[in-house]
């Protein structure tokens, strides 16, 4: 190096040194103290992730424990739960140790009655006591107790919560713990480095400083020493470091900064960007170096960089110009920090929230996330839905702006209470509970954007940052109106399902009353009749006589439809031939069809087969013979016929006979309907066809009646399934 060289050099280390020096000492400092704030967060969220796992396992372990009985109990000097012992019992203990790991220990009082906490020689340590601020908070202020504490003189994280008996009496304690060493002594020891590594570093570059000072102070006696020294001190920092003269030359660099080419420093001495890299790259370096030389001061800027050992690395550029002592620009001075790690330290937290908007996006509940200022960070594809707004059209937006299509007013919702005390959410909801931090609460809504009165379910809770500060806070909506409608229907129906009941238990006992009087009057009647000579008196018996035989009848017909509204049993169900149940109801009405000079055809085909009940579908041929005779005019005609569809049969008894008035077709299966009310038909209770619409809907099927008018005929069809029938309807 010549001599013009040597004092260039010599003055760039005077000016210049201690400004890199500064700089590589405060941003090494801040990187030190950085990893050390990012592993005390670290650390406190490992121990808010170990309470976490803490209390579910501790969850856990009551979820087992009361599967095997939740009736708490001490008997004989041993705890019971239901009737499940658990003195010297190691099921519980060891099935929570499997799921999470860590300890588990139930007390009976406060001694170990089950364990898998081991003692000094390696066995379980049954018969130890609970000691320490665990045992004052549960058996002398009788709450449970989370913190650290020793386990035979380990310390331990753990959680105690008291088991109490009926009467609420504190009979035993139930824990689970972790080794403080198995999960944060690493953290402890790492922290311990870190903060030693970080008093050196001060320790070491204040004395740099101190020797730094003594050194230039000698340099104007020797400034071939000051060279040397400053050289040395230099190559002592671990940030790359180099110096141009006007010109972009290389005057200089340390020891890390030809680790980053390398390139030697007498390689690099006198050289230009050009004579060392790639023209595209030393055509920025350039560019960058002018920009500095022509606006002398600072420069900082990122860059991405390849390192000699061919790794791409991020950095920032600071750069400085010096000058001479007439204050003319001399050169520039510069200094590369690695960023790379802290780059991907903010590319996982970018990514991470990414995932937690991706996963908000996609939830099924309307969801909507704000930050700690109230403004909407977040609006899910289901809110939009729910709401009609647009996530572009709200996010971004403060003062209450997601609570407009709920009340068409800015207004608090749910996630702006998550701080109140809980007289002010009992005024805002009548149905809201608490459970930590989170929120639940049901809300009526007569304002939805849509003009609808709708009934919502909303989850609040808060979000924090990594130093446990609040950051926001996410809500999630969910439309009940139709299971809260369902509700009511269900309401309903439990409430004429009780009514029937009621109705079924009186039509049984009022048949039965009206039973009771009838049997002397039937016994009674024909003996009167006969001492009677008196033959008006003889018609009024006679008229008694059928009077007391309709009530009879009226009174079997409601019973059997009572009896009909029971739920058919599968073994009660048989396959009959539907043409053989037909001709046995058509015998059985021989007598009141050549009475009223009716003729019937059955014309069912053979092959057709049900399945039923067989005196239910006797029953229901019938009633609906009896029917059609009863309405049909001498000599007319009934015909049966029967269409197989599938799994389903259609039957059709059809008469020539009065008809049916339109209005009347739905009502005559109603009980006790009679199309001229003013015909007092004792035969004809009314309750025929309402007998056929049970039998037909205890078999799955369904009936109804055809007519083409008065005096035109009436057709009752039916449906029967021929599975049979595997559920009930409602008449």
């Amino acid at each position: 190096m010549n001599g013009s060289t040597e004092v260039i050099r010599t003055h760039v280390m005077k000016n210049v040194m201690k400004y890199m020096l500064a700089s590589s000492f405060i941003a090494i400092l801040s990187i030190s103290a950085f990893a050390l704030c990012a592993l005390n967060q670290y650390h406190a969220h490992e121990v808010r992730d170990m309470h976490e796992k803490l209390e579910m396992c501790l969850k856990t372990f009551w979820q087992l424990l009361a599967h095997k009985g939740t009736d708490f109990r001490i008997v004989d000097g041993k705890l019971l739960a239901g009737n499940y012992p658990v003195n010297g019992n190691f099921e519980l203990p060891d099935k929570v140790q499997e799921i999470f790991g860590g300890v588990a220990t139930i007390f009976m009082g406060d001694e170990r009655v089950s364990t898998n906490v081991l003692n000094a020689e390696g066995k379980r340590a049954v018969g130890t006591r609970l000691v320490g601020p665990a045992y004052d908070a549960v058996f002398r202020e009788g709450k449970p107790y989370r913190g650290e504490a020793a386990i035979l003189g380990v310390p331990y994280l753990t959680a105690y919560d008291p088991i109490r008996d009926g009467r609420g009496k504190i009979i035993g304690v139930l824990f689970v713990g972790v080794k403080m060493s198995d999960s944060l002594a690493p953290l402890y020891l790492l922290k311990m480095q870190l903060t030693l590594t970080l008093f050196c570093m001060v320790t070491v570059f204040s004395a740099v400083i101190v020797l730094l000072g003594r050194a230039m102070k000698r340099a104007e006696d020797a400034n071939e020493n000051q060279f040397r020294f400053q050289e040395t001190l230099l190559n002592t920092i671990p940030s790359p470091i180099f110096f141009k003269d006007a010109g972009c030359r290389y005057l200089g660099c340390n020891k890390a900064f030809e680790a980053y080419v390398g390139i030697s420093r007498e390689e690099l001495i006198g050289k230009t960007p050009h004579e060392l890299w790639q023209k595209e790259l030393a055509d920025r370096y350039r560019q960058q170096d002018l920009s500095l030389l022509e606006n002398p001061g600072l420069q900082v800027y990122e860059s991405s960089v390849r390192y000699a050992d061919d790794t791409l690395r991020d950095v920032i550029f600071n750069k400085a110009t010096f000058s001479n002592s007439d204050g003319s620009t001399e050169g520039l001075v510069g200094v590369i920090i690695d960023i790379t790690e802290r780059k991907r330290a903010e590319e996982t937290t970018k990514n991470a929230y990414q995932q937690l908007f991706d996963i908000v996006e996609f939830l099924p509940d309307a969801t909507f996330v704000v930050d700690k200022d109230k403004r909407v960070i977040a609006w899910n594809r289901a809110i939009e839905q729910m709401t009609g707004i647009e996530k572009r059209d709200i996010v971004g937006k403060g003062d209450y702006a997601y609570a407009i299509p709920f009340y068409g007013e800015h207004r608090p919702l749910l996630i702006d209470l998550l701080d109140q005390e809980e007289e002010r959410l009992r005024r805002n909801y009548k149905d809201i509970r608490q459970e930590g931090h989170t929120l639940f609460a049901e809300v009526f809504v007569s304002t939805f954007h849509n003009g609808e009165s709708r009934c919502f379910w909303a989850t609040a809770t808060p979000l924090f940052d990594q130093e446990g500060n609040p950051a926001g806070g996410i809500e999630s909506i969910r439309d009940i109106t139709s299971y809260k409608q369902a509700e009511e229907r269900r309401t309903l129906l439990e409430s004429q399902l009780h009514h029937a009941r009621m109705m079924e238990t009186l039509m049984i006992r009022l048949g039965h009353d009206l039973r009771t009087p009838l049997t002397p009057l039937f016994a009674l009647f024909p003996l009167i009749r006969e001492r009677i000579a008196d033959p008006e008196l003889r018609r009024m018996v006679d008229i008694c006589c059928k009077s007391a035989a309709s009530v009879k009848k009226l009174v079997d017909r409601a019973q059997m439809l009572v009896r009909l509204s029971a739920t058919i049993r599968t073994e009660e169900l048989m396959c009959i031939p539907l043409v053989s149940a037909v001709e046995r109801a058509l015998a059985d009405s021989s007598d009141s069809m050549a009475q009223n000079h009716v003729a019937c055809r059955n014309e069912v085909a053979p092959s057709i087969v049900v399945r039923a009940v067989p005196d239910q579908l006797k029953e229901l041929f019938a009633n609906l013979i009896s029917n059609a005779v009863r309405f049909s005019p001498k000599n007319g005609v009934i015909r049966i016929t029967a269409e197989q569809l599938e799994e389903t049969v259609t039957v059709a008894v059809h008469d020539d006979g009065i008809g049916l008035d339109p209005d009347h077709l739905e009502s005559i299966f109603d009980e006790f309907f009679k199309a001229d009310e003013s015909r007092h038909d004792l035969d004809a209770p009314g309750l025929g066809l309402s007998i056929c619409k049970r039998i037909v809907l205890n078999h799955n099927g369904r009936i109804w009646a055809e007519s083409p008018g008065i005096g035109q005929g009436t057709t009752i069809k039916f449906t029967i399934n021929e599975k049979g029938a595997d559920r009930r309807y409602d008449m």
